[in-house]
């Protein structure tokens, strides 16, 4: 009985680990040929927090009866997307992809120059604040910088089958 747990464990660990995730790039895509319906049949992962934000602020003096009143008033939306995070291309346009984690609303992925990874693609960068503005369901969110370092991952697997047939004879008398 033992020898059987020992060998069920052993073999899920084993397939268990078959599958990684590692960075969707465009050498990647290069090395495995991968078509635009290839990569939309592909479920990705995120591999870092990304945080986007909108929001309205009023800030405003009026006079009421004879007082003075400041109005300071915030309504501030956000989305959070923790790293791990399951999505989907919706479209491929040439190195940018439009990932959506919920329905209806995606982001845009761009190929980086320097290592090929699919990072968020900002609409507009505000170097002073050191934000980006991205487009998320026909509204404006600004991304940190934190957030742009976030990536695309896919899971790969390896699969090697082979068979092998072997078998001994005794020989023949006369």
């Amino acid at each position: 009985m033992k020898k059987i747990l020992i060998a069920l464990l052993a073999l899920s660990v084993i397939l268990t680990s078959c599958s990684s995730k590692v960075p969707f790039t465009t050498g990647e895509q290069t090395k495995y040929k991968l078509s635009d319906d290839d990569v939309k049949s592909l479920q990705f992962y995120t591999m870092g927090d990304i945080v986007i934000t909108n929001g309205k602020s009023d800030k405003s003096n009026t006079t009421e009866d004879g007082e003075l009143v400041i109005k300071d008033e915030q309504n501030q939306n956000k989305v959070i997307i923790p790293s791990g995070t399951r999505g989907v291309v919706e479209k491929v346009d040439g190195d940018m992809l439009f990932v959506s984690f919920e329905e209806g609303k995606n982001l845009k992925f761009k190929a980086s120059p320097t290592d090929g990874k699919y990072r968020i693609k900002s609409d507009r960068f505000d170097a002073a604040k050191r934000i980006g503005i991205v487009n998320y369901g026909g509204e404006e969110y600004t991304v940190n910088t934190q957030s742009l370092k976030a990536y695309l991952v896919f899971k790969l697997k390896n699969s090697t089958k082979r068979q092998s047939n072997a078998r001994s004879v005794k020989g023949r008398k006369l």
